[in-house]
């Protein structure tokens, strides 16, 4: 029965081929991949089978896909666990940027366009020769929608960056807060106008894979013109400051080797010596800043290979499918073969590579877009992430361990108790005399052995000077007059005059001043 109605839906066409007249207008026929036959009948018009890439590759196609669509998996789980780190540990840890998080999240879009087809493993055709569009599979306006939201963020975000590190490295300046609202405003509002543009002037469809691609129709002016224009400019901003840090790095190194020659010469002139120090001071500049933002400048530059190598290949995709159907002879050899070997069509695989797009590419493609949400990861991740998570989980959920102080410890007795109990035990002993001789430290014997007098066996005595006014014994009146100004600290050096002793004081404090 099955045969039957295959058979009826070839009509007059050769075997794999069907007729487009047995079929409606439903799912995405711009898709179809047909051609007119007028050596059979005048109005007959053949298509191949859908999905066409069964017949252009082999089944280890299938294969490879999959491998990208687990790599986007394990790509899309670091990137949620990038941003989450970022989100929920210290500056200091993470070393969190806008321009990352910006960057994350487009790659996380990216990711979702692969990863939801892995999850469902969608239908690819409407019937057997249509594929299916964003208008007859829910997953395939997702996956579509994900994937064109992605690269373009990731295009915009990129070139944001680039320009970042372009003003920080050529010409030292600080992007600050009018940067971050001038970029968070271009740079999703550009993304957003293409995103629009393409969803639903061009749309997506099933090309190849279980992942909707944008259609070829008008693709080059609402997508793949503006996402090539995005990764050129930020090509050129960053070639320009590739440039500008061999230029430095060239012409520091020509003034060490004319400070060498100078040196051995004679005294260098003075505009030599500025100009050697400014050189150096640039390349030192420009060093610091290039060793501080080389992951960015990496990730950069893998994004760019990625963007440019996947848009360069569809637009050629693109034109091949245009004229391919324009040009039968061309595509006559891969046609007869297939009409030649039907049910095996392995044997016409190379002919229809060389007619379209190769495995080798189309696997490229699928795996470095796989790849980009990995490479975020290993460039803006850092180790001290990992230590920082170790340190918050043990907090949160490890044993809880009291505070100890130092001076915890518990004695049995009070400390007064301690002392009167220490006195008790030694009683006090009274001197002997209260007279003491100064013979035992001043002994002329002792003193010939030692050779260095006892000045700390004993406190120094010092004579007691009884001050002016002190009433501590009775005094007979004095016929001297009192002076008032004794009794309040006068300024001047006629009350107060200069001593020996205060010369180093005021020296002192002149250093000081």
């Amino acid at each position: 029965m099955a045969n039957t109605t295959l058979s009826s839906l070839r009509g007059l066409c050769p075997p794999p081929f069907y007729d487009v007249h047995k079929f409606g207008n439903d799912g995405y026929a711009a898709g179809r991949f047909c051609a007119p036959v007028p050596q059979i009948q005048k109005d007959l018009v053949c298509c191949l089978p859908c999905p066409s890439t069964d017949y252009l590759y082999p089944q280890t196609f299938k294969t490879w896909y999959r491998v990208a669509e687990g790599l986007n998996v394990g790509g899309l789980i670091c990137l949620v666990f990038l941003l989450v780190s970022f989100v929920c540990l210290p500056a200091e840890k993470t070393r969190r940027h806008y321009l990352s998080y910006c960057l994350i999240i487009a790659a996380i879009f990216l990711a979702l366009g692969f990863v939801i087809p892995f999850g469902t493993r969608p239908t690819q055709c409407y019937d057997e020769i249509t594929p299916h569009d964003m208008f007859s599979s829910l997953t395939c306006a997702f996956s579509g929608a994900f994937l064109i939201a992605g690269g373009l963020s990731m295009a915009v975000w990129i070139f944001i960056r680039a320009l970042s590190m372009h003003l920080q490295i050529c010409w030292d300046v600080m992007p600050g807060k009018r940067f971050f609202y001038w970029a968070q405003g271009l740079g999703w509002t550009v993304a957003a106008a293409f995103f629009t543009s393409t969803i639903t002037v061009t749309g997506v469809s099933f090309r190849f894979g279980d992942v909707c691609h944008v259609n070829s129709s008008n693709s080059m002016k609402d997508f793949w013109g503006p996402l090539l224009a995005i990764a050129g400019a930020a090509t050129l901003v960053q070639l320009v400051t590739f440039a500008y840090c061999l230029q430095v790095y060239i012409k520091n190194a020509v003034s060490d080797d004319k400070t060498e020659t100078q040196s051995s010469a004679g005294l260098p002139s003075y505009t030599t010596s500025v100009r050697t120090r400014s050189a150096r001071a640039v390349y030192r500049r420009v060093r610091k800043v290039v060793w501080l933002q080389w992951r960015g400048i990496t990730v950069v530059v893998f994004i760019l290979v990625d963007v440019i190598f996947f848009s360069v290949v569809f637009v050629y995709l693109n034109s091949v499918e245009s004229h391919a159907t324009d040009d039968l002879e061309k595509a006559l050899p891969f046609l007869l073969c297939l009409m030649q070997h039907p049910a095996k069509s392995d044997a016409c695989f190379d002919l229809g590579q060389a007619l379209f797009v190769n495995q080798s590419t189309v696997i490229a493609i699928l795996l470095m877009l796989s790849l980009a949400g990995i490479q975020v990861f290993l460039l803006l991740a850092r180790v001290s992430m990992f230590s920082a998570w170790w340190d918050l989980v043990r907090t949160k959920f490890g044993t809880k361990r009291e505070f100890v102080s130092l001076d915890a410890k518990q004695y049995t007795n009070d400390a007064h108790n301690y002392e009167l109990n220490k006195f008790a035990q030694s009683p006090v002993k009274a001197p002997e005399s209260v007279l003491t001789s100064p013979g035992a430290d001043f002994d002329s014997y002792r003193r010939s052995l030692t050779g260095t007098p006892d000045y700390l066996g004993k406190e120094v005595q010092r004579e007691y000077r009884s001050p002016t006014l002190s009433f501590s014994t009775p005094r007979a009146p004095s016929r001297i007059g009192w002076d008032p100004r004794s009794m309040h600290a006068r300024g001047g050096l006629g009350l107060h005059p200069p001593v020996d002793g205060d010369e180093d004081g005021d020296i002192g404090m002149g250093h000081k001043i």
